[in-house]
């Protein structure tokens, strides 16, 4: 029986269930503390709370300190105040500091309007900012295929952490650096095109602030649609008609198809086609490849790869890439939606149109950040001509409207231009979770039965959120269907395929929670719900054929889904037995590939991981054994622990740059560390390690060239009485004065000085 406490906020009497947060009683009554970094998606079971910005701070009867109410749990009798004049001085200090490291660049910042940390700044009545922060990031602007980071505006909420390592596994992301240098950053301060990032874009939709933006492509659109040299047309995806809505006042999941295609030709697109054109097209091609690995390993071909990964998503196809590269042969080898469009009005609309590839530029508007990225990927395009050539977000997409003076809420409604048009409708439901894969089945199911699949009865299963599971007969035989969103989830599925223990014939993956409609693009991510309110506000209900009704069906779709249907089932021949489970794939779990370490090294880290049980909560103990083994802890080693550990080598890179006494740079013959704390620093330590800075020709953290001294800072040796303290190797200097440093160093090396 669930045991409740009964306590005090302000004047609420409150009653919870024991383990309760303050935050959550509070909220529970109307009483809305303000928060920045906490996150809590109830509907996707993620919550974070770093309690690290403090903004959440409230007074409890019998605490000396302010208590943040993000993680403190309610008690029996608490008493609670959230708004005395000690909390509302409290709560502005904080943001006020917070803004004395912030960019204050509102004006020209992509989330201005839009940004939690301006909202706060207005709510708790900051007008001036009393404090001067550090210096700003050295690695102050980065732009990626999809993503534009600017560290000088981050917060270091830590929420797009939570969401890469925790939520989607990705493991790009980690707190690197401490004080005015900290930041979340890829591991080795890396860019995000050189990690593992996938450009999901869920850290740009959990970011507060201005941080985490998408890559913005609307001027050189505008640019296009100048040109009167090109023809410029557009494909929208299903999901997007969802959520485009949501900008301009409509309750979420409202469909303004017709006004968006409307919207989009005033702004001077050429054509307005619909995406589930090649929605069908991919729903042909992978039911047809479902049907023909089936037939092939039924028959006794066991090179065949089963389960079949079957998605629309790039940002999984790269995390694919980068985290399971010894399953190659698994994914679906057809195109996304977006690239088979793109593909089919470069090389067939656009000359039947009379159009030169070169001078067609196609753009598609998508939910998802990673489909820019797509739009870049080399295999793509024909002759350094890309088949699509860039993609907007809803987000672009509603800016660009609003900056042509459009008005969105009394265009009337419009259709697709054909033939590039038509649809089956299928493809309406790709933008939920099971969507591809409930379309391709009821094709394949088609193509073998010559009869129609009503519904597909998908149930949740138990202890992994976001996993459903389906069972088809195929005329007689047991097809079972796997559909995972959120790459944390797609994990899972695949460490099974890896290990042989896929019970799987079939599996979709969609990299962001809730399928497409939960993708980084919209302005406010839709969240996928247990129970949806219908086919365009996230997941279908389990069987449900609402998306499909929404369409009618084209003619011309339908016969061509029937022809290629039927000479698929002539190709595929009569269903055989069921197979047992896959066989395993064989992999060195120690494997380096690409890893420049000695295999003699690898044996002594993978025994130091042992010793310690390969236990995560060991990283600091590991990390300590390892460089006492080899001196200093550069990536590689990091890498090897980390995949020994199952943790993101960007998280190991955090804890190594946040402890001084860790290195990643070799030490050289001489150590020479100059302690920094206080009993020493106000003796005149910095004064000292200025000096070994000027003679070594060197900073702290680097190595002279001839290998022979290293420079570093500590915290404190614990030799206060001897202040300032030089450590060099285990000898110790106390009482060192500038003048000293000369002798010191002539004592190691004569020939230095």
């Amino acid at each position: 029986m669930e045991q409740n406490v009964t306590l005090r906020i302000d004047k609420h009497t409150v009653r919870v269930p024991a383990g309760t947060t303050v935050l959550d009683a509070a909220r529970s009554v109307g009483i809305d503390i303000p928060t920045l970094c906490h996150i809590d998606l109830k509907e996707l079971c993620i919550r974070s709370a770093p309690a690290s910005c403090r903004v959440c701070v409230v007074e409890i009867e019998g605490f000396k300190k302010l208590m943040p109410a993000c993680v403190t749990k309610c008690t029996e009798g608490m008493t609670v105040r959230t708004s005395t004049v000690r909390v509302l001085n409290a709560r502005r200090t904080v943001v006020e500091l917070i803004l004395s490291d912030h960019a204050n660049e509102c004006l020209v910042c992509p989330k201005s309007g839009s940004c939690d940390l301006q909202s706060l700044a207005v709510r708790v009545n900051v007008r001036r900012i009393p404090y001067a922060g550090g210096a700003f990031s050295a690695q102050k602007h980065e732009m990626s295929p999809s993503i534009v980071r600017d560290m000088n505006k981050c917060v270091y909420c830590r929420r797009c952490e939570t969401m890469c390592n925790e939520i989607q596994t990705v493991g790009a992301l980690a707190a690197v650096n401490r004080g005015f240098e900290s930041t979340v950053a890829p591991e080795g301060g890396r860019n995000l095109s050189d990690s593992e990032c996938t450009y999901c874009g869920q850290c740009v939709a959990v970011c507060p602030v201005g941080a985490l933006t998408e890559a913005d492509h609307t001027e050189r659109l505008l640019a296009d649609l100048a040109d009167p040299h090109k023809t410029v047309i557009v494909q929208t995806a299903p999901a997007v008609r969802a959520a485009l809505g949501e900008e301009f006042g409509f309750e979420p999941g409202t469909s303004v198809t017709g006004r968006m295609a409307a919207a989009l030709r005033q702004l001077g697109f050429a054509k307005v086609f619909d995406t589930d054109f090649a929605a069908d097209l991919t729903v042909v091609e992978e039911s047809a490849e479902l049907l023909d690995r089936l037939v092939r390993f039924l028959g006794g071909d066991r090179s065949v790869c089963l389960p079949i990964l079957t998605s629309c998503c790039p940002a999984w196809v790269n995390f694919f890439e980068h985290q399971f590269p010894d399953l190659p042969g698994f994914p679906s080898t057809a195109r996304s939606p977006q690239q088979m469009f793109g593909s089919v009005a470069k090389n067939l609309w656009a000359r039947q149109e009379g159009i030169r590839r070169e001078e067609l530029v196609v753009v598609s508007v998508m939910p998802c950040l990673a489909k820019k990225y797509e739009c870049m990927r080399p295999e793509f395009g024909l002759g350094g001509d890309p088949d699509v050539n860039y993609s907007l977000t809803t987000r672009e997409l509603a800016r660009l409207i609003r900056r042509a003076n459009i008005d969105f809420v009394r265009l009337p409604d419009e259709e697709f231009d054909a033939p590039l048009g038509a649809s089956t409708g299928a493809g309406v439901i790709f933008g939920a979770s099971g969507g591809v894969m409930e379309a391709a089945l009821r094709t394949a199911y088609e193509l073998r039965t010559g009869r129609e699949l009503q519904r597909v009865e998908f149930e949740t299963v138990r202890g992994l959120e976001g996993l459903k599971r389906a069972t088809v007969d195929l005329d007689g035989f047991r097809l079972k269907i796997g559909v995972a969103h959120g790459l944390g989830n797609a994990r899972r599925l695949l460490e099974e395929i890896r290990s042989g223990r896929s019970e799987y014939h079939a599996i979709e993956i969609m990299a962001c929670p809730g399928g497409c409609i939960g993708g980084g693009g919209p302005a406010v991510p839709p969240r996928p719900r247990r129970s949806a309110p219908g086919p365009h506000g996230g997941a279908l209900p389990r069987g449900s054929r609402e998306g499909c009704a929404q369409v009618a069906p084209q003619s011309l779709g339908r016969a061509a889904l029937r022809g290629v249907a039927r000479q698929t089932a002539e190709r595929a021949g009569p269903p055989a037995a069921p197979y047992p489970l896959f066989q395993p794939i064989g992999i060195n779990s120690t494997a380096m590939s690409g890893y420049k370490i000695a295999c003699d090294k690898l044996k002594e880290l993978d025994a130091i991981c042992e010793e310690f049980g390969d236990r995560p909560g060991e990283l600091i103990n590991i990390l300590h054994r390892a460089q006492d083994r080899f001196g200093y802890l550069p990536e590689e080693v990091q890498r090897v622990i980390a995949r020994r550990l199952g943790i993101p080598a960007a998280k190991v890179y955090g804890v190594v740059t946040f402890y001084s006494f860790f290195t990643m740079t070799p030490k050289g013959e001489h150590p020479v560390s100059v302690c920094m704390g206080t009993a020493c620093y106000v003796r005149g330590a910095e004064k000292v390690l200025d000096e070994f800075r000027r003679l070594l020709k060197i900073d702290v953290g680097q190595t002279t060239a001839d290998n022979k001294f290293s420079l570093s800072s500590l915290r404190c040796v614990g030799a206060c009485g001897l202040a300032p303290v030089v450590m060099i190797g285990k000898k110790v200097y106390g009482q060192v004065v500038p003048d000293d440093v000369e002798r010191i160093l002539r004592e190691l090396d004569g020939d230095r000085c």
